[in-house]
């Protein structure tokens, strides 16, 4: 119970209040309406007063009256200037905190933080000690002057992740980032749009489903790209391109092994690492460099004919961008370009067996779209820095150059982002599915109930930023929380407890009970209270401690009925004679009222009371950092944990990635063959993470129950004093099924975890 009494409509947090007088502050100042200031005066008494419901329903009436207000914002009148020293001092004071309020609004605002297209001449700032031949981010006047001809000197951002997979929470923050900034410039009059790119370079890993449940959690988010394009779009473009700089001598057809590529990168990295100058380093290593670096162009090009053609297995021949071995930035030293892969492409069929890389493929759609910014996170800020590939494939091509930015990704407490370990808890049956509520998926979060506009508000409010960090589960819950304020209230019982009541007129008490208790516009419903209901098995204590915080039941003891105008007196628990197990309740009603008492419970009629499964979900992770967790238990174990380069916002790596279905199947195998090595990070699951009650609750949530509409947000409700739950997919209105998105205040169990 809380530490102050509960109220008969359950309650409105300080927070929700004080979110609500923001809101209604803002609306006076661009409205003054008379009426609706003098709303937000009262507001401030009852707040004052500890009045907190009161406050709440003022503030919102306030913030609609000055909405809906005709008059308009008043402008500052200019100070007359006048000997009147005190009068002047007072203005003066008036208008610092006037500049200290606006300066603190500004602050509240979203920034831009990107760079005028108009001063892109050099897209990235040299790092320092490159020497000035290896500066490749540098526009010339002329280049940069035609991609202004083509934006109009607007912002130009893009979303490109690769559809093999479903996205996560950081896709969230990638996606309100690059949208959040276009939008920006728009209304700062600088123009601004977003372009949403499917990255699909690699059939064997991208399916049609998951393109389709991107662009779904996109408009989910709110988010209206300016066009939705595929790299596919562009293979004949960027096919020719590669002839092209095989032409000039800055690719070559490569026939190495993997193992025989990783040998010689360990001699450039001894080569490298030996912390000699650049002129005392001497020649490379034999070895070091491919030995069909140097091809001839003419049989570099028939023997890419050749892999077009299909004349090479798969993995015998790829094509090389020739970089720079002598560069200290790896990513220079001839990364892939093309390789050849013999599966149908989701987008273009089976038109080609060779497809371009992500290194070869991402900075030359972005120049092709005239993408002005190109955000990504820090995994790539190797790639992108201006003696890197990026710049230096645009540079050998002679295209235009995007400005790169990098930021940290996001990470978040008790939850795991790395692909290989939700995908391993997907497979192998310790979750549900891509879409279970407990993980960070987009999928599992609407499924959980969180809204779009929650992640979105979560997402500004962590910003961005190029050090490490790990967001606070607890932050996405209060907003969510926040949001929740104006969903139905609703009774349900997770663990009942029968009561028999006596005590009340014949045929009980049915009264009309509001659905929200601060706005009336949501109606209310009909209840009715008989002789047997059931209560929440918490609420009662067969021996009443001495704990000032209970204000339940207890034999003797008084509490209210929420709603129902009715006090209940416990006179017998009644136990099973052999087991001692409490089967119910007796109890004497007060319908008068005669006494005040602090503790108001939740209940429903035994008679109307619809079963449901209640899923109350937690935390999946014990630990707040399960990754470092992890890595704490392997380094214990005497084993490394695998280095996961997978694991980037934008999702854009080539790694193979086999249907859902086909793991599965492989996985039961391996199981029942006793060939499974269970990771150790499997220690740190949480083991109450879900807990499944068999609850009752109120007969109008089972015509709410029905399936809900996976295109929208779904329907929610408190179910008050218990928390916040939505109707979950499983749901129908004969078998009700509802998912806890979160607790009314921060879980208890999450503080001990």
């Amino acid at each position: 119970m809380a530490d102050e009494a509960p109220t008969e409509a359950g309650g409105v947090s300080k927070t929700a209040c004080k979110k609500a007088a923001d809101d209604a502050g803002k609306a006076a100042k661009k409205k003054p309406d008379p009426e609706g200031l003098a709303l937000i005066e009262q507001a401030k008494e009852a707040y004052a007063a500890k009045d907190l419901e009161k406050a709440f329903a003022l503030y919102k009436e306030a913030e609609e009256k000055c909405k809906n207000s005709t008059m308009d914002a008043v402008p500052k009148e200019k100070k007359p200037k006048g000997p009147n020293l005190h009068a002047a001092a007072t203005d003066a004071a008036a208008e610092l905190a006037a500049d200290d309020a606006t300066a603190a609004e500004a602050e509240k605002k979203p920034r831009l933080y990107l760079s005028n297209p108009e001063e892109n001449l050099q897209a990235k700032p040299t790092r320092e000690g490159m020497a000035a031949g290896c500066n490749y981010a540098l526009n010339s006047p002329a280049k940069l002057k035609k991609h202004l001809e083509t934006t109009g000197g607007a912002y130009r951002t893009r979303f490109p992740p690769e559809p093999n997979g479903y996205l996560h929470i950081g896709h969230a923050k990638a996606m309100n980032f690059n949208f959040g900034q276009a939008r920006i410039a728009r209304e700062m009059g600088k123009g601004g749009t977003t372009v949403m790119r499917f990255d699909d370079t690699n059939p064997a890993a991208e399916k049609q489903e998951f393109i389709d449940s991107i662009l779904d959690n996109l408009k989910w988010l709110g988010h209206e790209p300016a066009r939705v394009t595929y790299s596919s779009d562009y293979f004949q473009e960027l096919y020719d391109l590669a002839v092209q700089l095989i032409k000039d001598g800055g690719a070559y057809v490569c026939h190495q092994t993997g193992p025989e590529i990783k040998a010689s990168r360990e001699l450039l990295r001894a080569y490298h690492g030996r912390g000699l100058k650049a002129s005392e380093r001497g020649p490379l290593p034999k070895g070091a460099a491919s030995p069909w670096r140097d091809r001839p162009v003419a049989e570099n090009l028939a023997e890419f004919r050749k892999m077009k053609q299909g004349r090479y297995a798969q993995g015998t021949a790829f094509l090389r961008h020739k970089g720079d071995l002598f560069s200290e930035n790896s990513s220079m030293w001839d990364l892939a370009a093309y390789r050849i892969i013999y599966q149908a492409h989701p987008h273009t069929g089976d038109a080609w067996c060779i497809y371009p890389t992500y290194d070869y493929t991402h900075c030359i759609v972005d120049s092709l779209e005239d993408i002005t910014h190109s955000l990504c996170t820090l995994e790539f800020a190797q790639r992108q820095a201006a003696d890197g590939p990026y710049y230096h494939l645009l540079h050998s091509l002679g295209m235009y150059k995007p400005v790169t930015w990098e930021y940290s990704r996001l990470n978040l407490t008790h939850a795991v982002m790395s692909k290989r370990k939700l995908k391993f808890l997907v497979v192998y049956g310790y979750v549900g599915g891509w879409d279970d509520p407990r993980l960070c998926t987009l999928n599992g979060l609407r499924r959980r109930g969180y809204t779009g506009a929650t992640l979105n508000r979560f997402c500004e409010a962590v910003g961005v930023t190029r050090a490490a960090m790990v967001a606070r589960n607890e932050l996405l819950e209060q907003l969510a929380r926040q949001e929740l304020e104006a969903v139905p209230r609703r009774f349900a019982v997770l663990k009942p407890l029968k009561v028999l009541l006596s005590g009340l007129a014949e045929g009980g008490k049915s009264f009309e009970m509001k659905n929200h208790p601060l706005i009336d516009a949501m109606g209310a419903r009909q209840m009715h209270l008989g002789s047997e209901i059931y209560i929440e098995m918490d609420d009662f204590r067969p021996e009443l401690a001495d704990d000032p915080k209970f204000y339940g039941l207890a034999v003797g003891r008084e509490a209210g009925l929420l709603g129902a105008g009715v006090n209940i007196t416990v006179t017998e628990a009644v136990r099973d004679p052999k087991t001692g197990e409490l089967l119910h309740l007796l109890a004497t009603a007060d319908p008068t009222r005669e006494r005040k008492v602090k503790g108001h419970l939740h209940w429903v009629n035994a008679q109307t009371a619809v079963p449901a499964e209640c899923r109350v979900y937690s935390v999946l992770f014990s630990p707040e950092d399960p990754e470092l967790a992890a890595k704490e238990i392997a380094a214990a174990a005497g084993a490394a944990e695998a280095e996961e380069n997978d694991d980037n916002d934008e999702d854009n790596d080539d790694a193979d990635a086999a249907a859902l279905e086909e793991a599965k199947a492989k996985a039961a195998a391996a199981a029942a063959a006793g060939k499974v090595a269970l990771p150790k990070w499997l220690e740190l699951l949480n083991p109450d993470s879900l807990v499944v009650e068999s609850a009752l609750v109120e007969s109008c949530l089972a015509k709410e129950a029905a399936p809900p509409n996976k295109a929208a947000d779904r329907p929610a409700f408190q179910f008050q004093r218990v928390g916040f739950f939505c109707v979950d997919d499983d749901s129908t209105t004969a078998n009700p099924v509802f998912n806890r998105i979160v607790a009314l205040k921060e879980d208890k169990e999450k503080k001990t975890l």
